[in-house]
């Protein structure tokens, strides 16, 4: 059978019901759309009725397969399909995919979701047999990078990850009660995706359908290849860069979910107004969702969600654009600066606002580097959060009162995240940068250049390919 696509999918749906259906699904991709078409699959599947005796819901997270291999195999006691729908499913990880998977649990520390985090780095560890009790005594930070790469397959990040330590922790406090009830390691570790082939190859009841969601597998796996010869392969990928493909790719997934939660709730919304939501939200499937319930129930009787709607009711300031544009520019991502900066110019911010900003920005980063050189209190990048709050913060804090409004106003994990970005800047770098910028401002003051263009020839000065750390210029000449 076919891979169905993004685009697909539908097609499978239309053609799926109680009298068609495949063994096995597997629904892979950006979690919440995972969710949402595994929800879509089981209408097609059985009867709103019928779903408190013939639907089974088992959280990948805490499976223990040989329990959900025993309910594939027995018969129900009820007419009509059976689903076992299985969500997170971890049993198509490996080392193949312990990258990405580590990409992600830094993306949703770095969003400030601790708890996300740790689910991540909890399906990496566990990929190397490590449980998630043993590992909050596992200084992944302090760990050697020879057995880093033995352990997960990758090179060793070279930042700091001091902020694994909490993560882990927070994730095995949530989890310690239920891991009693889970299965042995070997029962849910690498052999896990042989033992549910060998279950399909010996028959299943006829009625019995196994749905599986998962945001990462490892296509190389043989119950991969199983399920696509023999049931159906959901592929949701949404590729998630900067490019004008991949933004393409993105803007069409949240247009069709604005547009099926509105059209739900019995509204449309205007062009214009969905283009401006789009930006503000971002590549968040579940934020486009929550927002365009917002907005619906704002609108009250009108049928069309407008412009004004949006301006009163979606959150996204544009601080927080431009905080979005800092970010960018303190991780160096070039393509998504430039590109964030052009849609602030288009929302009316203009350029010397956001130089205004990096200035102030850099301001901070050069004033953290000189907080972290400090013999007392000592800052170490090693620090957790935890510590960095309820310690380190306060002593910083003891005597230094002219700092407030530059620093102290900041959310304490927005300060921790600066001390650990300030580390990755030298300090004679970022006295350059504030030169350019100053020299960038007085352009844009003084000369019939386009500011725009003063704008993207700093950053392009500033954030040079990662491969290449030396700062280039690029020289803009005057024509008067």
């Amino acid at each position: 059978m076919p891979i169905y696509k993004r685009q697909e999918c539908d097609k499978l749906l239309r053609a799926t019901g109680p009298k068609a259906f495949r063994p096995v699904y597997l629904i892979v991709g950006d979690r919440f759309l995972c969710r949402n078409t595994a929800e879509a699959l089981i209408d097609r599947l059985l009867p709103a009725e019928a779903r408190q005796s013939h639907l089974h819901g088992v959280d990948g997270d805490q499976e223990d397969v040989s329990r959900t291999l025993h309910l594939l195999k027995s018969y129900s006691l009820f007419p009509g399909p059976r689903v076992i729908r299985i969500i997170d499913s971890r049993i198509f990880l490996s080392k193949g995919v312990a990258r990405a998977i580590w990409d992600k649990a830094e993306a949703a520390m770095t969003g400030g979701d601790p708890r996300q985090a740790g689910r991540y780095l909890a399906a990496m560890l566990e990929m190397a047999g490590i449980e998630t009790a043993e590992a909050v005594d596992l200084d992944l930070a302090g760990m050697a990078a020879a057995r880093w790469k033995n352990l997960f397959g990758f090179v060793k990040p070279p930042e700091e990850i001091a902020w694994t330590g909490e993560a882990l922790a927070g994730m095995a406090d949530q989890t310690g009660q239920a891991a009693g009830s889970r299965g042995s390691r070997e029962n849910r570790g690498g052999d896990a995706a042989a033992l549910y082939q060998q279950t399909f190859e010996k028959g299943l009841p006829a009625n019995n359908i196994l749905i599986l969601t998962a945001e990462t597998v490892d296509k190389r796996k043989r119950f991969f290849k199983y399920i696509e010869e023999h049931g159906a392969i959901l592929d949701l990928a949404v590729d998630t860069g900067a490019g004008a493909a991949a933004r393409k790719g993105q803007d069409e997934v949240l247009r069709e979910l604005v547009r099926q939660t509105l059209a739900g709730l019995g509204k449309k919304i205007e062009a214009k107004a969905l283009q401006m939501l789009l930006e503000r939200v971002g590549f968040h499937p579940v934020a486009a969702v929550m927002e365009s319930e917002k907005l619906a129930l704002y609108a009250g009787d009108a049928p069309v969600v407008t412009e004004e709607d949006l301006e009163v009711m979606v959150g996204r300031t544009r601080e927080e654009a431009l905080y979005e544009f800092l970010e960018t520019f303190t991780n160096r991502r070039l393509a998504e600066a430039l590109g964030i900066a052009g849609r602030l110019q288009e929302n009316g911010v203009h350029v010397l606002a956001m130089l205004a900003a990096l200035r102030n920005h850099i301001n901070k980063l050069l004033l953290v580097l000189a907080f972290r050189e400090l013999d007392e209190p000592a800052y170490s990048p090693s620090l957790s959060f935890d510590l960095f709050q309820k310690q380190y913060l306060p002593a910083l804090k003891a005597g230094r009162e002219e700092w407030t409004t530059l620093l102290w106003k900041n959310h304490p994990y927005g300060l921790y995240q600066l001390f650990r970005q300030a580390g990755s800047f030298k300090a004679a770098e970022l006295r350059a940068a504030i030169v350019a910028l100053l020299e960038a401002e007085f352009r844009c003051k003084g000369s019939p250049l386009p500011a725009g263009l003063v704008l993207d020839a700093f950053l392009f000065s500033q954030l040079p390919p990662l491969a290449d750390r030396k700062r280039q210029t690029i020289t803009i000449t005057d024509h008067r």
